[in-house]
């Protein structure tokens, strides 16, 4: 797993490195974290609905969560702040019961790296057993969808 994250993190790097397709390279970056953050959003919507009556499933789905696109951007140390620059603000509407913790994100760049972490912490908290209030999960599902939102690609 660790040797294909490496030669994933090369090859976004080599991609971003080359002036001449950046672009073409930034896009890809751009396209693999939105598919990525969607899958995701979508797992946390299932484990959101099982969670109460099939807990064990909802943490198997969290525990699957695909991390490996922003796992290589790190690794290629891609600065994610150039290639998810776009502003983001509460305007974009997260559901009231999460607002607060929303208030400081200003970049794209930022709602993403937060929906990755959250999802290291769930998945975390799932290996060593902790088991969290239900509204942690459902944080993770609004993040998770507010992230693949604004992350799609302009069409």
């Amino acid at each position: 797993m660790m040797n294909a994250t490496i030669d994933f993190a090369r090859l976004l790097l080599d991609s971003y490195r080359d002036k001449a397709d950046r672009e073409a390279g930034i896009e890809r970056i751009r396209e693999s974290v939105h598919r990525e953050l969607r899958l995701n959003a979508e797992l946390a919507d299932e484990a959101a609905k099982v969670q109460a009556k099939q807990p064990d499933v909802a943490r198997a789905l969290l525990t699957q969560m695909p991390v490996e696109t922003f796992e290589a951007v790190s690794a290629a140390g891609l600065p994610l702040t150039k290639i998810l620059s776009s502003g983001w603000s509460l305007a974009d509407d997260p559901p009231r019961t999460h607002r607060k913790r929303f208030e400081n994100i200003r970049q794209v760049s930022e709602l993403v790296e937060r929906a990755y972490h959250r999802i290291r912490i769930q998945q975390i908290r799932n290996q060593v057993g902790q088991i969290k209030d239900p509204r942690s999960i459902g944080y993770l599902k609004v993040l998770l969808s507010e992230a693949a939102k604004a992350t799609k690609p302009s069409e």
